[in-house]
């Protein structure tokens, strides 16, 4: 399990994991991503993968993403 705090932080790793490998800033195209189909699997299923890993690094304490905003 995670808190509610971890699972933004997470929401922000992902994020920034779409928009740094895809380029994409484009709101739609990051939803897009992680819309379910009729089978229940992501649309883009990288993006799963993009989310387990954005879960892993607040569960193992990597410093909030927000630090590295404001700097």
């Amino acid at each position: 399990m995670i808190t509610k705090k971890q699972g933004y932080e997470a929401m922000l790793h992902l994020l920034k994991a779409y928009v740094d490998l895809t380029g994409s800033k484009d709101i739609r195209d990051i939803l897009g991503g992680g819309e379910y189909l009729s089978d229940g699997e992501p649309a883009d299923p990288i993006f799963w993968v993009y989310w387990e890993e954005a879960v892993d690094k607040v569960k193992n304490a990597e410093p909030p993403l927000t630090q590295h905003l404001t700097k």
